[in-house]
């Protein structure tokens, strides 16, 4: 139940609910001004209501592909084993769906240093919150830095490709600093 206590106007004044609020003359002009054009009241009501459709269209859009969102985390670090000292690559599906991946490696350069198995046991699908890492060892890696004439100044770069042919990138390190 709405209940009206009292209303009154005045030039400077409003006195809504017994609580004045005060005014100038050119807000009082402005409300009146409203009343008399009401075109504008409904020009400005539908304005407002197109923009909160569009925004609706968007947000149901963006939420309608969140199933089918793929992201792909990589980390790297080094390890030490009983092999030795390297570097790890490790890719992480923190998406909604599974990812095949068809490629896992180091970039350096132009050319990418994968495991060889990878190429025969072809693309590996990676389940949702599954990770997968590979292994390089530091003199391996060192080795064919020497045998290509890598320049020092090149970055060693974590590299993962899908089979839809997204690539993604993290760096690693710089050559000299391996």
């Amino acid at each position: 139940m709405l209940l009206f206590l009292w209303k009154s106007f005045t030039s400077e004044n409003i006195i809504y609910f017994g609580i004045i609020l005060n005014f100038g003359d050119e807000y009082i002009n402005f409300i009146e001004w409203c009343n008399e054009n009401i075109g504008f009241a409904s020009l400005m009501l539908s304005a407002l209501t197109l923009f909160v459709s569009i925004l609706a269209i968007f947000v149901s859009i963006h939420t309608a592909q969140l199933p089918f969102k793929k992201k792909l985390i990589i980390s790297t670090g080094s390890y030490i084993s009983k092999d030795g000292i390297g570097i790890h690559v490790t890719v992480t599906n923190v998406g909604n769906r599974n990812v095949k991946i068809k490629k896992i490696g180091i970039l350096i350069g132009e050319k990418i240093y994968s495991d060889k198995n990878d190429f025969v046991n072809g693309p590996f699908d990676l389940n949702q919150g599954n990770e997968i890492s590979r292994y390089y060892k530091q003199d391996e890696l060192k080795s064919l830095i020497v045998e290509n004439n890598i320049k020092a100044s090149k970055k060693l770069i974590a590299f993962v490709e899908d089979t839809e042919g997204k690539k993604k990138k993290k760096k690693i390190c710089k050559v000299h600093n391996l």
